[in-house]
């Protein structure tokens, strides 16, 4: 019997083979997995979106706080108001906390690096920062300075003002502007079209915030740092005060119709001599350097008569110019030329008592009228002398009033606040360090200062040396047109000027003008980088004497005006390419002048 052939015998399996691998359980293990990871990233985004809008509550909360605070420290009356700006204060520090809190949490920083959402997540938290630094470093510091330097304190009294208060309150000072500093520059480097519309908005809100609080902060340190020296703090200064007088308008206000000489020692002032300018007489050769653009616009006469050094809107150059020829005629050495006009002067008489000089009473309300038309109206010109003193008693008066703290501080300091941002007072300094803190504020009239350079400007000269300005009204229109290469635009300035006399005025008022009609110089002066293309008067189109004024194009036109008449001038301009609207700057005259801005602004580079 044959035996039947073996089953042969099974081989193993490979143990990398599919008969030694387990039942599958992978996939249940991923899914699982892939579900705890979904719920940890849902998790995590509405953590991250509860941070968010935590954030946004108390930020929301926080601006409005700032915005009323801002408010209490920009009006002199409000800084006395302690309690309620600690209470305000301390509920801004606790939204800001809680603001920072939500934006410092582990997984909302994560969370900034995400592509999109990360952008928007990081503006907030860069918001929330600059905020709690506003909250804890620069509101608290200013409320200090308040408290200890009300305005009581740095108001002139008896004669003085006291040095010691501002000076102990410039360390504050100094560090809240560079807090508010470094805060807008961590704002500036947020790219504004990478997020949403309403975060880039609450990014645009507080960088205006911010702007407001560096209009507060950097003067106020400025101030802190130049005032104390300013007023003989470590050592006795002389300064020339020129009075602006607006009957007869130049650039930076009116001709320099009188000056004193005047001292200030330890906080006291002193006024040792007063003196028409017009003693000075005429200067052949002239003095001074002039550029050449500024020969061009002025001639020679910007060197030559002590009335027209301020033709050029330019102060620091008119100072210059008018104490060299004060030294030219045997003056000293002085530390400064500060510049006041009579409306200036009205607004520091505010509340103070009328003073009686020569038989006339000036207060707050008349001291404008009195100086600029009463006087002309009140001594002949056939001697000049008797004029020539009142104005010099009556400002010396004004003056002395505002000194001996007559009217409270509180408008002392508003008036001064006011008249400065209306440029009718101006300073220049003989020291440069001092002179180069000064240029980056309004109150040096610097045409080529880190502001003024960007800024458009209107400025009047009168033309046929009459008393006439008190009568001269205006009022700026400026108009964006088409957007040209590189982000530059056209643009229109029309200058409406009115004229409205009355009838009667001596010849000596009218300058000689047999109708009655004024004569102006018209100069506009044009951003640095820009141009001036063309101009018109009352639609037909004008020469312009054109030149350049610390490196700003130029452009002068005449402008002749009869009785009761409105002549517009247009300036046609090139704005040479800029993120905002350049500001418009103009001759402070006797009445405020209406000025609207229009289309400036947008085109891209």
């Amino acid at each position: 019997m044959t035996a039947e052939p073996a089953e042969p015998e099974a081989i193993p399996d490979r143990p990398d083979g599919p008969a030694s691998r387990p039942a599958p359980r992978r996939r249940p293990i991923l899914a699982w997995v892939m579900l705890a990871a979904g719920a940890v990233i849902l998790l995590s985004t509405a953590w991250v979106g509860w941070r968010a809008y935590q954030a946004y509550r108390d930020l929301q909360s926080a601006a409005a706080a700032v915005g009323a605070l801002q408010a209490q420290f920009d009006d002199p009356a409000g800084l006395g108001a302690t309690d309620g700006r600690a209470a305000t204060i301390a509920g801004l520090q606790a939204d800001a906390a809680s603001a920072r809190s939500a934006v410092d949490d582990p997984v909302f920083r994560l969370a900034t690096g995400v592509p999109f959402v990360g952008p928007n997540l990081d503006a907030v938290r860069q918001v929330a920062l600059a905020v709690d630094t506003l909250a804890t470093d620069v509101l608290p510091a200013l409320d200090g300075v308040a408290r200890s330097l009300d305005p009581a304190a740095i108001a002139p009294r008896d004669g003085a003002i006291d040095p010691g208060p501002i000076a102990a309150a410039a360390p504050a000072l100094q560090q809240a502007d560079a807090t508010v500093e470094a805060a807008r520059s961590r704002l500036a480097t947020i790219d504004r079209s990478a997020v949403v519309t309403p975060i880039g908005d609450a990014v645009a809100a507080l960088q205006n915030k911010l702007d407001t609080a560096a209009d507060l902060t950097g003067p106020a340190a400025r101030t802190a740092r130049l005032l104390p020296a300013a007023l003989g703090a470590d050592g006795a200064r002389t300064y020339l005060v020129v009075f602006q007088n607006l009957a007869e308008p130049r650039a930076t206000g009116g001709i320099f119709g009188s000056y004193a000489v005047v001292t200030a020692d330890r906080g006291r002032i002193t006024i040792v001599d007063q003196v028409p300018a017009r003693a000075l007489q005429i200067f052949q050769p002239p003095v001074g350097d002039p550029t050449e653009g500024q020969r061009r616009l002025f001639g020679p006469e910007l060197a030559t008569f002590p009335a027209d050094v301020n033709l050029t809107p330019d102060f620091p150059t008119a100072a210059r110019l008018f104490t060299q020829m004060y030294q030219a005629r045997g003056g000293g050495p002085v530390d400064g030329v500060l510049a006041v006009d009579p409306v200036a002067l009205s607004y520091l008489m505010k509340g103070a008592p009328a003073l009686t000089v020569d038989g006339v009473t000036i207060d707050a309300g008349s001291v404008v009228p009195t100086l600029l038309a009463g006087a002309y109206q009140r001594y002949d010109d056939a001697d000049q002398e008797p004029r020539d003193r009142f104005l010099a008693d009556a400002t010396t008066a004004a003056f002395g009033q505002v000194m001996s703290g007559a009217a409270g501080p509180e408008a002392v300091v508003a008036g001064l606040r006011q008249a400065s941002a209306e440029r009718r007072i101006l300073y220049y300094s003989t020291h440069p360090d001092e002179q180069a803190d000064l240029a980056a504020t309004g109150l040096s009239g610097a045409l080529d200062g880190p502001t003024e350079s960007s800024s458009v400007g209107v400025f009047v000269n009168d033309a046929v040396g009459s008393k006439l300005g008190y009568y001269l009204s205006g009022r700026v229109a400026v108009s964006g047109g088409e957007c040209g290469a590189e982000g530059s635009q056209l643009a229109s300035v029309a200058v409406t000027l009115g004229f409205d006399p009355p009838t009667g005025l001596p010849a000596y008022v009218t300058g000689g003008s047999t109708d009655g009609s004024y004569r102006a110089h018209l100069l506009l002066t044009a951003p640095a980088g820009g141009s001036i293309r063309a101009a018109e008067v009352d639609g037909q189109p004008v020469g312009l004497r054109s030149g350049a004024d610390q490196g700003r194009p130029a452009g002068i036109a005449v402008v002749d005006l009869p009785p009761g008449s409105r002549v517009t001038v247009t300036f046609y301009l090139s704005l040479p390419p800029g993120d905002g609207v350049p500001a418009l700057v103009h001759t402070p005259t006797v009445g405020d002048w209406p000025v609207t801005v229009d289309g400036i602004g947008g085109c891209a580079r």
